[in-house]
């Protein structure tokens, strides 16, 4: 009887002395999700990527065009994304839960309606192919240039592709006018492609902003507001010369040469610490610019249901006003 409770206790006492030699090796806490932030190409984005190393664990996931980003997001593959407002709106309208954080550039003439040499105005486009990517601020810009023409989207012939196709599109002569942005503007602009309309009239409504999913506000706080002090710290690489380092390799991933970039940052309006905690207020303008453009979108169609614009904002990660 004594020997069959033996053999009976052993293993427990061995799964016993396993178990505590586990606790001792098993480390105390898993190591946190790295913060991941989703960005396009764009001018005003390189002040985030000139920071990148200054704020602690974290990682730029750099994709070729604004929908990838926006798909990263609201698939939960990134933490944070650069986007445009009217992004901002229909992630709100899909659940995915954005709050914007800081107002990285106001494009001023960065976002543009291209056309061939003939093309001389926005009229002379009805019945025209013009390329340009779906549920962006390109699509944005194509309905509010046409309004502001007497004209609506059916007007045209919409051709989706993305932002980054619609340089090679353009040049292919597949297409009698594309909506683009910088750099490829730039490059077109020198191909001989000539600006029908651009953000230059449009005020806030085609700026672009870091939003971050809520539920990671908690778990990623630190490491947001180290980012954002860092970014707002860089000058966005508008005045430096051509030698340098980092410029060129800025030049090498926007594809551009230093006349070309000079005058792409030119177009984008770059906010500092001051103008981003009077921009995110509950009641400032960016609040009331959102909420006319929710009811546009609303009316044209762009959005799934109505969006409560009021939770959007949230300028608390912001740096201090020096």
């Amino acid at each position: 009887m004594r020997k069959t409770v033996k053999i009976r206790v052993l293993p427990v006492i061995v799964t016993g002395v396993l178990l505590c030699v586990a606790g001792l090796l098993w480390p105390s806490t898993l190591p946190r999700r790295q913060f991941i932030v989703a960005v396009s190409i764009w001018p005003g984005v390189e002040r985030l990527l000139e920071a990148r190393g200054s704020w602690g664990e974290g990682n730029l996931m750099e994709l070729s065009w604004s929908g990838a980003v926006t798909g990263a997001f609201h698939k939960r593959v990134a933490d944070a994304a650069v986007v445009s407002l009217d992004e901002l709106l229909r992630l709100e309208a899909g659940d995915a839960q954005p709050q914007a954080v800081l107002v990285l550039g106001i494009s001023a003439g960065s976002d543009v309606l291209m056309a061939r040499p003939g093309i001389a105005s926005v009229a002379g486009l009805r019945g025209r192919r013009v390329g340009v990517e779906l549920r962006s601020a390109g699509e944005y810009l194509l309905m509010r240039v046409l309004r502001m023409h007497g004209m609506v989207l059916q007007d045209v012939e919409v051709v989706p592709l993305n932002l980054a196709e619609t340089e090679t599109a353009y040049l292919e002569n597949d297409l009698d006018a594309v909506v683009t942005a910088d750099p490829w503007r730039a490059r077109l602009h020198d191909a001989g492609a000539q600006t029908l309309a651009d953000s230059g009239t449009m005020g806030l409504e085609m700026s672009r902003v870091l939003v971050v999913r809520r539920d990671a506000l908690d778990n990623h706080g630190a490491r947001l507001r180290q980012l954002l002090a860092a970014s707002l710290a860089q000058r966005g690489h508008q005045n430096e010369p051509d030698g340098n380092t980092e410029m060129g390799a800025l030049l090498r991933r926007e594809e551009l040469n230093l006349r070309q970039w000079q005058q792409a940052i030119r177009l984008v309006r770059l906010p500092g610490v001051s103008e981003n905690h009077r921009l995110m207020q509950p009641d400032g303008p960016l609040a009331e610019v959102l909420k006319e453009m929710s009811v546009r979108m609303q009316a044209e169609g762009m959005l799934q249901r109505a969006v409560e614009t009021g939770r959007l904002l949230n300028g608390d990660f912001l740096p201090p006003v020096p």
